[in-house]
């Protein structure tokens, strides 16, 4: 955790891009407009049970696509964050989906959704989940090519939101285009935890790139990065920030894995 004024915001590299632009297209019409909704699970798991859990949390993923989800996808925290820690990401079209039961409720037999819940859980230390909502009029979108995510969590002073996402779309989504970086995506929380709670997300094709100057930042004129700073203060009360690796190994994705047989033949 870092103080506003300090932390370092390499707003380079990567998000979720939650594989997005292979999801989004799986998600109904009507969710395509300026927001993309997304249940967020969180989960830290207990030190030395990673390789428990990810077997059933593959399992899992392919049990709630089978059960009608568009795409179930797994990050991982890589070398920068809190150790032990995963994001499981499922895309929704509406809320009324969670009137109509569980994808797992759909995808698996009562005996099997036991079996399954007996694997899964003893590993975990803690699970949170949220409503997240991508801001696909305030981001950068492009297929999902490289692993790691770099995140940007920032934690607003209340009543202060409309402020930041104004300062995101006059002085760094400008710049991030004019920098020509990949990705930028921008995530708000919408149910179940704060609504002061923001990611910018980008991608991080090697490590090495922290190591250059930050490109967004790099692109903004003088008088954005002064907003940009002045926002900081006024709006943000603290700033984390980790490296998550996107676990293709684990997640299930049809329209990614559509994609990639459509590319091979």
């Amino acid at each position: 955790m870092t103080d506003a004024l300090s932390a370092p915001h390499h707003t380079f590299m990567r998000l979720f891009t939650f594989a997005l632009l292979s999801v989004l297209s799986a998600v109904p019409a009507f969710a395509q407009s300026s927001i993309s909704n997304f249940l967020l699970e969180e989960t830290v798991i207990h030190s030395g049970t990673g390789g428990q859990f990810e077997s059933a949390q593959k399992d899992y993923c392919a049990a709630v696509v089978k059960g009608g989800a568009p795409a179930c996808l797994i990050f991982s925290v890589s070398t920068f964050g809190p150790s032990d820690r995963y994001f499981t990401v499922l895309p929704f079209g509406s809320f009324i989906h969670y009137d109509q039961g569980k994808y797992t409720e759909k995808g698996l037999t009562h005996e099997e959704a036991k079996a399954l819940s007996a694997r899964r859980i003893p590993p975990i230390a803690s699970n949170h989940e949220s409503a997240v909502a991508l801001h696909n009029d305030l981001s950068i979108l492009a297929p999902n090519d490289t692993p790691l995510n770099y995140f940007t969590e920032y934690h607003l002073r209340p009543g202060t939101l409309d402020d930041f996402l104004a300062i995101i779309r006059k002085n760094m989504l400008p710049a991030a285009r004019k920098s020509g970086v990949e990705s930028f995506e921008v995530i708000t929380t919408t149910l179940g935890e704060s609504p002061d709670r923001v990611f910018i997300v980008t991608r991080l094709r090697n490590f090495a790139s922290f190591d250059q100057p930050d490109p967004i930042l790099a692109n903004m004129s003088h008088v954005q990065r002064a907003a940009f700073q002045q926002s900081l203060t006024a709006d943000v009360e603290h700033v984390e920030t980790y490296v998550m690796r996107y676990r293709a190994d684990l997640s299930t994705d049809p329209s990614a894995d559509a994609s990639a047989h459509s590319a091979s033949q």
